[in-house]
């Protein structure tokens, strides 16, 4: 069967990579164009064509995937199958038009739930016990096709969406490795999707990214989980932006955490520094309760534990964390 594969991302590897192993190497990769990265803004390869040309694949890198010229490109292709992993733009009806028997999609959520852009984030930050991955027939519409295949799988308490992600592209290397077996073997399973039941997973925004004192416990620590390690969820303080990396909830208000230094300070006031502990970190106050800070950035600097950072700022407790509204 003639594979033609969309992906961008890392997270779109290891489902490529699972098909090259198993003897389903596609006949043409189609990924986004090389982007600027990291501090010297440098123009790099997504993680897909580097994996790709490193299995001698051959690669595309169109503007638009649906431009005509591109189109043509897919139909000289010839392809049975696309499979699409996190590519990064929509396909239109005249290129999912083109392969013999349809288009795959993988995604990276329990369809319907959480349709969209950022469906691991999505996941976090709603609470949910359970995520996983599904195949879809892709449509015109966006993660409403039908669905071939789902498997689910919990998520750990102090599970990120790095380390969720890593995780369930592996699962979803698996899954979409079965799903194009079944397929070619004529295995054929179309379950249309309860739309009553379907939630949206927009594009995050710096917006989202944003912590404030007013979050409770349970909220701050889900929105540092949601955006760990990449963008990071931030503070703004006078002296810039702290991104804090890892979180966890504090004594609930009217208690303190018995940090190494001192047993910390009554209530919770909202950015006051109440404990200090080399393994937790730092816990401030919040409106509701309060959080440690266990791991995080302060602006042009290193990673560093809570505690590491409160040291180098010289906060004890009972002092305020300089916050901004």
């Amino acid at each position: 069967m003639r594979l033609v594969y969309f992906g961008t991302p890392s997270i779109a590897v290891p489902p490529l990579l699972k098909l090259v192993d198993e003897a389903r190497a596609p006949v043409l990769v189609v990924t986004r164009r090389d982007r600027p990265k990291g501090r010297g803004l440098l123009s790099g390869p997504s993680p897909v064509r580097v994996a790709a040309e490193s299995r001698g694949l051959p690669v595309a890198t169109p503007a638009r995937a649906d431009a005509p010229e591109e189109i043509e490109r897919l139909k000289a292709a010839r392809p049975d199958l696309i499979v699409l992993v996190a590519y990064g733009q929509i396909l239109g009806p005249e290129l999912l038009a083109v392969p013999h028997i349809g288009a795959i999609n993988l995604h990276f959520s329990l369809l319907p739930r959480h349709r969209g852009a950022s469906p691991v984030q999505a996941a976090i930050l709603a609470g949910d016990p359970m995520t996983g991955v599904t195949t879809m027939w892709m449509t015109a519409a966006l993660d409403e096709g039908p669905i071939f295949q789902s498997v689910p799988t919990p998520i750990g308490p102090d599970e990120d969406a790095g380390s969720l992600a890593e995780r369930l592209a592996r699962i979803g290397a698996q899954c979409l490795a079965d799903t194009v077996a079944k397929i070619e073997r004529g295995e054929i399973a179309r379950v249309k999707q309860d739309s009553s039941h379907a939630s949206y997973a927009r594009k995050l925004t710096p917006e989202d990214a944003r912590l404030t004192l007013a979050d409770d416990p349970v909220r701050f620590v889900r929105k540092v989980r949601a955006l760990a390690p990449e963008p990071g969820a931030n503070l703004t303080l006078e002296s810039g932006r702290l991104l804090v990396l890892a979180a966890s909830p504090g004594g609930v208000s009217g208690t303190s955490g018995a940090g190494t230094f001192g047993a910390g300070t009554s209530g919770a006031t909202p950015g006051v520094v109440r404990a200090l502990d080399p393994d937790r970190g730092l816990e401030i106050g919040l409106d509701q309760g309060s959080v440690w800070l266990r791991t995080v950035r302060p602006s042009g600097r290193r990673t560093m534990s809570g505690m590491a950072y409160a040291n180098g700022a010289r906060l004890k407790p009972g002092d305020r964390l300089a916050v901004r509204a």
